[in-house]
């Protein structure tokens, strides 16, 4: 990520070797396009909520931990962020044209107010007036309290943090077991998802994987698979 982000920050035309030129060209244009496609998630309601990660510092020579911190982000993680987003949507709809019934797909139910109330009644001490009607009414709610709170941006984090708590867990199901309009993935506002970008850490995304392998025609579905009663 931290070379990705200097191709990113490295000055046009800076000269020096041609072949660092051409991948700083490609990079630059790829995070222009994730500028794009974030802006238009957002802007149609998906939440930008804070999930803290961090690193652990190893010995060099006893590989013991001797220190952790946060891990820092650049724009190069929310670059790669957007395009495994965009597979996964594109992905989700392309089985979903072939196995209409039987694609692996991820759902995020709205949250439940009961499960707010306790967060909405706190913040409002603050000041903070939390809107959970939609998931864009709440990304605007949160960045307005962001915006009252820019003195202390930790309480903001700590806000975005805590609603991720309150949400309802997102859920695998096959397309066939809910109605359309219950396939919609609230945090991220979209209408379909899946996981396909992480098959070697997730059995459902190998599923998935076996599942486009079909629809493009590369490795057909075992014959049995295609019988809801055989699964069942």
């Amino acid at each position: 990520y931290q070379q990705a982000q200097s191709l990113i920050d490295r000055p046009d035309g800076a000269g020096g070797d041609g072949d660092v030129e051409i991948q700083a060209g490609a990079v630059k244009r790829l995070a222009r396009l994730a500028r794009l496609f974030r802006k238009r998630r957002i802007d149609a309601g998906a939440l930008t909520l804070a999930s803290p990660e961090v690193k652990f510092v190893l010995d060099s020579e006893s590989l013991n931990p001797t220190d952790v911190q946060a891990y820092t982000l650049y724009e190069a993680n929310a670059l790669v962020e957007e395009f495994m987003l965009l597979a996964n949507v594109t992905v989700a709809k392309k089985i979903l044209r072939h196995y209409p019934t039987l694609s692996i797909l991820r759902r995020h139910p709205a949250p439940n107010r009961s499960m707010f109330d306790g967060l909405i009644s706190k913040a409002r001490t603050r000041g903070v007036s939390l809107c959970i009607d939609d998931s864009k009414k709440l990304a605007d709610s949160l960045d307005a309290a962001g915006r009252a709170m820019s003195d202390d941006p930790y309480l903001d984090k700590l806000l975005r943090v805590l609603s991720t708590r309150c949400m309802s867990p997102a859920q695998y199901f096959c397309s066939g077991e809910y109605s359309a309009k219950d396939w919609h993935h609230y945090g991220l506002a979209a209408p379909v998802y899946t996981h396909f970008t992480s098959p070697i850490r997730r059995y459902a995304d190998v599923c998935v994987h076996r599942l486009l392998a079909s629809a493009i025609g590369v490795q057909p579905l075992p014959v049995f698979l295609s019988s809801k009663s055989h699964l069942h």
